[in-house]
């Protein structure tokens, strides 16, 4: 045996407080110093990346602005345009003559509504009856079916919202029709809305030019591309700017669903993307990369210059301070075995006033507080036993009780005298379920057992008959209560409810029920007594919640206020009496319990 517990004495060298200390030193120096250079080059490449991403969003957001007021512009030429009576009045002809005799009012219409954008090529106006007017250009009447044009909408998309159109050539112009356009698209209808037909407006993509002009290709010094901004529509065809080809084809129609993308010579660039709603049209910034990293490289060297010097001084400082620290520790697990063999006679006497000193003085307050422990300990089990015997010798006299009433009980009944013997056969059922348990908690059915025992005597002591039901479920009775909570209000009900009716052929009632409502229980006594005056309900209420537990310890008032004053020192203020009462019409006591299904859950404490 003792040559086992010299040989599990000895510490494995990577096991022992040294090897321990020197690693997490290390640990301690080395990871944070290596973490440091890693996050710090992180978040300089994550900071540089979001400053660039939120100055290309913010240049983004202010050329989305920009599209969308021009967007308003052309919306508002089309609001303009449905107010115009000329504009009504084209819309509902049917003559080919009061077609002709329209041209002049239109283009005196539209000479205002083309001020608001004067750059526009052409404004078009068709009616759903075939008829088709044309301003700021010359109408090319054998190319005027503008409903079979292939980049027209469906007439259904544009009942809700007007549209812009891919770019397209202009059959239908005399001049310049090979030239491309966007063109603004939108359902007109007549004042009286039995009349409709669509609103085109033309402009070039060099517009898009003028709006964007100070977000176009920036280069570098040496005539490579650093930046810039694309435009494409909903189907990724590039809209702006019209000579770029950076990027590979079939790169362009996912440019706005990447953030990096390489160019045709191998750049690596990142990219913006912001969706202009009015238009559907997504702006896309972009930039490379190579510029946005070359500061951080010049981090990352100047990191491992340092690093690696203080590599070095972490470990000779972590061998020093490992060894000062373990001697006094091996010094003090000595002591500890010694105590744990049951030696109680050895302290810590190493001077120190660091840690390690007070940990040494608390060895030697806890060896004190053993023996003192030890010395307790033998006197709770000698008082222990002695509290034993005395519960013991208390059983006696309950048992003496029992067979004393038993014994009248058989004299009453040798006499022929069953209502004696009832009375005590329920007196004894009564003081068994007192005092037959020390149990603090007890299940509901017992509470309502101990309460039918006790109304079962007063039928007999009662001036009048007293009738009683009980009504609650198996699932109730089966929950938890502190012991006694109602028969004090059964006997407040008895003696300050029914005895004092004046009337003594009237019967006495007293109805008692139960119920869940989420996790809480409540128990209702109601009797059908004198009942309380308004001021006496109020003071017993006021009493009940802010005087139950003066009351029962000084005024011995062991009615409603001591069950007041237990159910809250066990459950807490969320739980316990309430009252209400209607003159000479009764009262009724309404306990709320919290529901356990044990006697040994942990107590409330509101």
């Amino acid at each position: 045996m003792d040559l086992q517990e010299g040989r599990s004495s000895v510490v494995p060298f990577v096991h022992s407080i040294f090897f321990k200390l020197f690693v997490y030193f290390l640990l301690l120096s080395i990871v944070p110093l290596t973490l440091s250079g890693l996050l710090t080059y992180k978040n300089v490449s994550e900071l540089l990346v979001t400053k660039l991403d939120q100055d290309a969003s913010s240049v983004l957001e202010q050329n989305s602005r920009t599209l969308a007021f021009y967007f308003n512009d052309l919306k508002r030429m089309g609001e303009i345009s449905f107010l115009s009576s000329a504009v009504s009045d084209f819309l509902k002809n049917k003559d080919y003559d009061a077609y002709l005799l329209s041209f002049l009012p239109l283009d005196e219409a539209f000479s205002s509504i083309h001020l608001i954008r004067p750059e526009n090529v052409g404004i078009t106006l068709v009616s759903d009856r075939g008829f088709v007017y044309s301003y700021g250009y010359s109408l090319n009447r054998d190319q005027s079916s503008f409903y079979q044009f292939d980049w027209m909408p469906k007439l259904s998309q544009l009942s809700s919202e007007p549209t812009i159109t891919r770019l397209h050539d202009r059959p239908y112009s005399t001049s310049q029709e090979e030239e491309p356009v966007f063109s603004y698209v939108q359902r007109l209808y007549s004042k009286d809305l039995k009349a409709k037909g669509v609103l085109i407006i033309d402009f070039k993509r060099s517009i898009l030019d003028s709006l964007f002009e100070s977000s176009y290709f920036s280069k570098n010094a040496h005539g490579g591309i650093e930046s810039g901004m694309l435009i494409t529509s909903k189907s990724g065809d590039v809209l702006y700017p019209q000579d770029t080809d950076l990027f590979p084809t079939q790169d362009m129609q996912s440019l706005d669903q990447v953030k990096r993308i390489a160019d045709r010579s191998g750049n690596l660039y990142r990219s913006v993307a912001l969706l202009n709603e009015e238009t559907d049209w997504t702006l896309i910034g972009y930039f490379r990369e190579s510029n946005l990293y070359g500061p951080i490289y010049r981090i990352r060297n100047f990191t491992y210059w340092i690093l690696l010097p203080s590599i070095v001084f972490c470990l000779l400082a972590s061998f020093y301070l490992s060894h000062r620290m373990s001697d006094p520790i091996r010094h003090l697990q000595s002591l500890m075995k010694k105590v744990g063999q049951g030696d109680f006679h050895h302290l810590f006497t190493l001077r120190r006033k660091d840690e390690i000193g007070q940990l040494g003085q608390g060895f030697n307050q806890m060896v004190g507080k053993i023996k003192e422990l030890i010395q307790l300990v033998h006197e709770e089990q000698s008082q222990k036993r002695r509290a034993e015997l005395t519960a013991l010798q208390s059983q006696i006299k309950p048992h003496f009780l029992y067979n004393t009433l038993e014994s009248i009980n058989s004299l009453a009944r040798k006499h022929k005298e069953p209502q004696i013997s009832k009375m005590i056969v329920l007196l004894g059922k009564l003081m068994r379920l007192s005092i037959s348990t020390f149990d603090e908690m007890i299940p509901i059915w017992k509470e309502l057992e101990y309460v039918r025992c006790y109304l079962e005597l007063h039928q007999f002591r009662s001036r009048r008959p007293i009738e009683y039901e009980m009504e609650m479920d198996e699932e109730i009775q089966s929950l938890y209560t502190v012991k006694w909570v109602l028969q004090p209000v059964v006997e407040n009900a008895i003696l300050h409810g029914l005895d004092p009716i004046p009337n003594q052929d009237v019967s006495g009632r007293i109805e008692i029920k139960g119920w869940l409502e989420h996790d809480a229980v409540y128990l209702q006594i109601k009797d059908n007594g004198v009942g309380l005056e308004k001021s006496k309900l109020e003071e017993m209420r006021h009493n009940l919640e802010h005087n139950a537990q003066e009351l029962t310890q000084f005024k011995q008032k062991v009615g409603l206020y001591n069950v007041q004053s237990r159910i809250r020192l066990h459950f807490g203020a969320a739980y316990g009496l309430s009252v209400h009462s209607v003159p000479e019409q009764g009262m009724r006591v309404t306990i709320k319990l919290p529901r356990r299904t044990s006697d040994d859950q942990t107590t409330d404490r509101g």
